[in-house]
């Protein structure tokens, strides 16, 4: 039977080096992909009767404006400047799929050049607004009553002057949208800082749960760490609450009556309830002896390596392995993660794009899955990190692989999920390249393929090695910086679908 030598060439800083200069163009890319002009609301502009640009010959009553998706006006809603300087607001407003409004004016608007303004939201509650002029040859029949103008401020008009009077606008200074919206940039952070929350502290819970075995100072840090996750998704949630309200126009109080904002709502319920219900378990020290050794699985995740029949070293009486098992006084927690994956069926493409049911059960899967394994790796990392520091018995063998079946499942149902998820928002190849939602997926997609050729290095390269010296320095070191880099990629990917959520399609 031949021994296999250990590699010589295993150089530590290789691959990590290699992965931290692809995270730095993954970085890059982000700055051009993830631009204000390019993440933005799902729904858009399509087109309008009269056209923008176009030219009538009669007063014009009747305005059409036809949206991609499902939207609903908010705002100043729909409003025209007339050619004498008027800001008139229509008498009606009507649609009957959310998607076609008939916008009707009277007077008519006619007399020369008329602009048109509008504000609505789209069934996600991300705001959109836009504007566009026509030409009305007829001439005006019936003066605007002033009682009919908005404000001046309404539309960013010039101050009053010394007269006390506004300033009537200009076209261009009506045609001229804002696009600064506070509410959105709060959304997108507490979004940024739930997501990162949920990802990590999902996953382990996930983690501590099935795969962690180790001292009990070490266990019940893992669990406090969890529970300091949960707290992170409550307040990210919390934040991104006031950033909806803000850009749906709801009072704090209201917000939750909006689909983004009920997410919100859930995912700050869940959050607290993670916190809270492993609060209770962590002080009844709900902790147990292990009673048996981990199975023998297969995978390319870097976080998960073949049993080498290595078998746990003895404990002594003072420092005995155990393990932490959820008991019905964990109700709470176990009832958060169900409501922290029950929001994402209320916000996202989940409410716009699809079959509704299906798109929301695959989002579930593609959430939780993405949670086991980004959370697990990341623990794992700390984990390995620990021990190391604490010059204590590293056990890493059996540590991976007790993770390595649940790792390989939900790597396998990350990949699934997210392709039929792609399939459900594009309506065709082309989106890949030709929208924001598809950029930042493609983005994505590279960024995951990084994390996954971080475990083919580990599988086919660093495990060859250890099976032939496990406890080599050397290669235990290289282990935790292919773990490590493998973290930090997946964290990187939790960013992007921050932004994914928000993208258009």
């Amino acid at each position: 039977m031949s021994v296999r030598t250990p590699r010589t060439d295993l150089t530590r800083p290789g691959l990590a080096r290699r992965l931290a200069v692809a995270v730095g163009v993954l970085i890059a890319l982000v700055g051009t992909v993830l631009n204000p002009a390019t993440v933005s609301a799902h729904t858009g502009f399509e087109s309008s009767t009269p056209s923008e640009g176009g030219s009538v010959d009669e007063p014009v009553e009747l305005i059409t404006i036809v949206f991609t998706g499902e939207a609903t006006p908010v705002g100043d809603q729909f409003i025209a400047l007339t050619p004498d300087g008027v800001v008139q607001e229509p008498v009606n407003v009507a649609t009957v799929d959310d998607k076609i409004f008939s916008i009707r004016f009277d007077p008519a608007l006619a007399g020369g050049e008329i602009g048109i303004r509008w504000n609505v939201q789209a069934a996600d509650a991300h705001p959109i607004e836009g504007a566009f002029a026509f030409t009305v040859n007829a001439p005006a029949s019936t003066p605007v009553p002033t009682t009919a103008s908005a404000p001046a401020e309404a539309v960013d008009a010039p101050p009053a002057g010394a007269a006390g009077e506004a300033a009537a606008p200009s076209l261009d200074e009506f045609l001229t949208v804002d696009d600064s919206k506070p509410g959105e940039t709060i959304a997108t952070v507490g979004r940024l800082v739930g997501f990162l929350g949920v990802a990590v502290g999902l996953g382990a819970f996930a983690f501590v749960a099935t795969a962690l075995r180790g001292r009990r100072d070490e266990v019940r840090q893992v669990l406090k760490g969890v529970r300091v996750l949960g707290t992170v998704i409550a307040v990210g949630a919390a934040i991104e609450y006031v950033g909806v309200s803000r850009i749906g126009s709801e009072s704090l109080t209201s917000g939750w009556s909006t689909a983004p904002g009920f997410a919100t709502v859930l995912r700050i319920v869940g959050g607290v309830g993670l916190a809270m219900g492993l609060a209770g378990t962590i002080s009844r020290g709900r902790v147990q002896r292990v009673m048996r050794r981990p199975s023998v699985v297969r995978s390319l995740s870097a976080a998960v390596i073949d049993d080498i029949a290595t078998q746990p070293a003895p404990t002594r009486d003072h420092d005995p392995i155990v393990r932490w098992t959820p008991d019905a006084r964990s109700w709470p927690s176990l009832v958060g993660t169900v409501l922290i994956i029950a929001s994402f069926w209320f916000d996202g493409h989940t409410v716009s794009k699809g079959f509704r049911p299906l798109h929301a059960l695959v989002n579930s899967v593609h959430v939780l899955a993405g949670a086991v394994w980004v959370g697990g790796v990341v623990t794992m990392a700390a984990v390995i990190w620990s021990r190391h520091r604490a010059d204590r018995p590293m056990r890493v063998v059996e540590l991976v692989v007790r993770f390595s079946k649940i790792a390989a499942i939900a790597l396998a149902s990350v990949v699934l999920a997210g392709g039929l998820m792609a399939f459900l928002v594009l309506d065709s190849f082309g989106e890949l390249t030709g929208t924001p939602w598809g950029k930042i997926l493609l983005l994505k997609t590279a960024a995951v393929g990084l994390a996954m050729i971080g475990g083919a290095y580990n599988h086919f390269r660093l495990l060859p090695a250890l099976e032939a010296d496990p406890e080599s320095p050397e290669l235990l070191t290289e282990l935790r910086s292919t773990v490590t880099a493998e973290a930090i990629m997946l964290v990187f990917v939790v960013t992007v679908t921050a932004w994914l959520v928000a993208a258009a399609s």
